[in-house]
C-alpha cells in the first residue's frame, strides 16, 4: 500500500501561522511596492523629486526595520509554522540593507 500525502489528512500538531509573522511578510511586500513606486515617480520627475520622496524613502526604511523586528519576535514563539516569519525576515532584511546602501551612496 502506497502512502500518499493527502490534503484531507488529519494533523495533530498544535502549530499555526503566527500573526506577527504574517504581518511582517505583508510589511515586506509593502516596502518593496513602495520602493518601486518611489523609483517610478523619481524616474518620471527626472531625479528632481525633492525632499518629499527622500522622506518617504526614509519612512520605508523605518518600516522595513519594524517588519524585521516583527519577524524576529515571531521566531521566538513556539509551535508555529515558520513560512511567514522567514519570508518577512528575508524581504525586510534585504530591503533594509538595500535602502541603507542607497542612502549611503547618496551621501557620497
Amino acid at each position: 500500500m502506497l502512502f500518499k500525502r493527502n490534503k484531507e489528512m488529519i494533523h495533530f500538531s498544535g502549530r499555526r501561522h503566527s500573526k506577527t509573522g504574517i504581518f511582517s511578510a505583508v510589511i515586506g511586500i509593502l516596502v518593496i511596492l513602495g520602493f518601486l513606486t518611489l523609483s517610478i515617480v523619481s524616474s518620471l520627475s527626472h531625479g528632481q523629486g525633492g525632499l518629499s520622496l527622500g522622506v518617504l524613502g526614509i519612512l520605508l526604511l523605518a518600516l522595513s526595520v519594524f517588519g524585521f523586528v516583527l519577524s524576529y519576535q515571531a521566531f521566538k514563539k513556539k509551535d508555529i509554522f515558520y513560512r511567514f516569519p522567514i519570508i518577512g525576515a528575508a524581504l525586510n532584511g534585504l530591503m533594509t540593507i538595500f535602502l541603507l546602501i542607497m542612502y549611503l551612496i547618496g551621501l557620497v
